[in-house]
Formats: C-alpha cells, structure tokens, sequence
C-alpha cells in the first residue's frame, strides 16, 4: 500500500521519509535530504540498510535516522504529509 512521504524541515534542510514495502511484509526506509544551499543543487538520499517486517517499525527507524539529521528533535505534530 503506497503511502505519501512525511516531511520534516528545519533553517537548514527538509526531510522527506519515504517507508517502502519491497515485498509483502518487507518493509524498508529512504530519505531524501533537500540542502537550503542558495542555488546549488545538495539534494542526496540515504536508505536503510536493513529491512523490517512491520510499516511501523520502518517508520520509527526512518523517523530515528530523520531526527539526527535535524537541528534538534522533532515531534510527531511537526510532520506533515507531502
């Protein structure tokens, strides 16, 4: 089932976390990292290096990743679906 990425900003980037299903309870994360650089193109992806068998548990392993990127942590409010 294709859901929309969450998407998580701060002063200097914006996250967007894509959960992905491989196959039918295979579930793994991407990250596409959008660089506030001026005109420069700085976009880069990192992805999960394991897979999980539940959406949920992607997702807080996805979030987990996402928030060390940030200038702080963020909550669940500050996500908004893209």
């Amino acid at each position: 089932m294709p859901t929309q990425p969450l998407t998580l900003t701060d002063q200097h980037r914006t996250l967007l976390m894509h959960v992905l299903e491989d196959a039918p309870g295979h579930y793994t994360w991407r990250i596409v990292v959008e660089e506030n650089c001026g005109g420069a193109e700085c976009d880069s992806t990192i992805e999960a290096t394991s897979e999980y068998t539940s959406r949920a548990e992607a997702e807080a392993a996805c979030w987990a990743a996402g928030n060390q990127l940030l200038n702080g942590p963020r909550v669940a409010s500050e996500a908004r679906a893209t």
